[in-house]
């Protein structure tokens, strides 16, 4: 709802960001949470053989006897929606089927309308028309997951041996990209800083001061100093140093625990990973729905992944840059207990945020957002509309919609959100989180 006199909705009255991000990130539009991965990346067999172990854990008896006429009902209606996914599966595929430097030139190529988006979002020569500003510039991050959790040491398949999944291999493809769309691009609109994920469960403490040395020794938030380091990639994974990754994801359905209170070598682990980026301020996205790809127990992924289990580690450090995504999503329920708790640790704790990915397929979560938000403590109304992040998780969001620009068109034609809003989640927000 607008004031009439100002166009101001309720949500910009709480958006008081500072002068100085505005004056030097104007112009740039941040996608804070989005992914360049391909088929070899993710551990698909651990993934199904989860899937398989839960429907083992219905008997065919208990099946058969919940098969009454309503639960058929749902069950052809599901049918239904399968059949209406079918076509979002194989767009997903038909991206993840690229290479990163593919992927990277066809989110640029789809703003620019050359897949029939009409009116493309990119005009050449202007920029990006977002909820009426214009973007001369837009950043990515994309995340890196580490798949290389360990897999079962043989398989019940002929061929028992299982796939490694070393995130260096990731991370080799992901600059090799970025090099790539560097090349090809014409309008180079984008600029691409990646997150390095770690799961600190697949690292030695040794191995993981290594990491982290390599990448974070010296770090300082530095939009400069990322963009004299982008799209220099020779090849060796061991010339790539400080200002290659603008900060760090976390992954907790992969068995990442935030705060592993009860093993002594997880919880030194990760207080070397949270001690090091509160120091250098280095900014850290945690995935943070009940969805997604997981290859541990429901159990423990719904524990890790919860905003509860962050609360240990702010305690300790109070300071840790931490972008809890999804705002709290639950399959069910777009605004949960979860994004409860996350508003309360952002009232708390001055660099605690939030991301809207993947949830912004949908134009109605915009209008749930606008309540959401305006339902909170005064307290918290005034706070929380400075830490939302714009994402868009890329391109995970495919399964549930057709396109990068009509993803970003959602956002910015709602009528739920004032043009201040869209340009604090999308811009000044952001900017902060990545370099303030």
């Amino acid at each position: 709802m607008h004031d009439g006199k100002n166009g101001k909705t309720h949500l910009d009255r709480g958006v008081s960001p500072s002068t100085d991000w505005r004056r030097n990130e104007a112009g740039t539009f941040f996608d804070i949470h989005c992914h360049a991965m391909n088929m070899s990346h993710p551990c698909m067999i651990a993934f199904l053989t989860r899937c398989a172990k839960a429907i083992r854990e219905l008997t065919l008896k208990e099946l058969m006897s919940s098969i009454n006429s309503l639960t058929k009902i749902k069950i052809i209606r599901e049918l239904f929606e399968m059949a209406g996914s079918y076509k979002e599966a194989k767009n997903l595929l038909s991206v993840m089927e690229n290479d990163a430097g593919s992927v990277f030139l066809l989110m640029e190529d789809c703003l620019l309308g050359k897949y029939g988006f009409t009116p493309p979002l990119l005009d050449k020569e202007k920029g990006l028309s977002i909820g009426g500003m214009t973007y001369q510039k837009a950043v990515l991050t994309p995340l890196i997951m580490d798949f290389g959790s360990p897999a079962p040491q043989k398989l019940d398949t002929y061929y028992s041996a299982p796939a490694k999944k070393p995130v260096t291999e990731q991370i080799i493809d992901l600059f090799n990209g970025i090099n790539k769309y560097a090349n090809k691009s014409e309008r180079r609109f984008f600029e691409i800083y990646p997150f390095l994920g770690v799961n600190t469960r697949n690292y030695t403490r040794k191995k993981l001061e290594n990491v982290l040395n390599q990448y974070f020794a010296g770090f300082k938030p530095s939009r400069a100093s990322m963009q004299n380091k982008s799209g220099d990639f020779s090849g060796d994974v061991k010339k790539l140093g400080a200002y290659s990754f603008a900060g760090i994801k976390v992954y907790p359905p992969l068995g990442f625990d935030p705060w592993p209170e009860n093993d002594a070598d997880e919880i030194e682990k990760v207080n070397i990973l949270y001690s090091l980026c509160e120091k250098n301020k280095i900014p850290v996205t945690a995935h943070c729905n009940d969805e997604g790809y997981a290859t541990c127990g429901a159990a423990e992924a719904e524990l890790f992944t919860s905003p509860a289990r962050w609360e240990s580690v702010l305690k300790n450090y109070p300071a840790l840059k931490l972008n809890l995504a999804h705002f709290g999503r639950k399959s069910l329920a777009p605004f949960s207990d979860w994004s409860t708790r996350i508003c309360s640790l952002i009232y708390k704790y001055e660099n605690v945020y939030t991301d809207l990915s993947f949830n912004g397929f949908d134009p109605a979560y915009y209008a749930g957002l606008k309540i959401f938000l305006e339902k909170l403590p005064h307290k918290m109304s005034k706070i929380v509309p400075q830490r939302i992040l714009f994402g868009s998780d890329f391109m995970m969001s495919l399964l549930k919609i057709e396109s990068y620009s009509k993803y970003l068109s959602h956002f910015s034609a709602s009528a739920h959100l004032g043009a201040e809003s869209k340009n604090a989640f999308c811009s000044v927000n952001p900017a902060r989180f990545l370099f303030g």
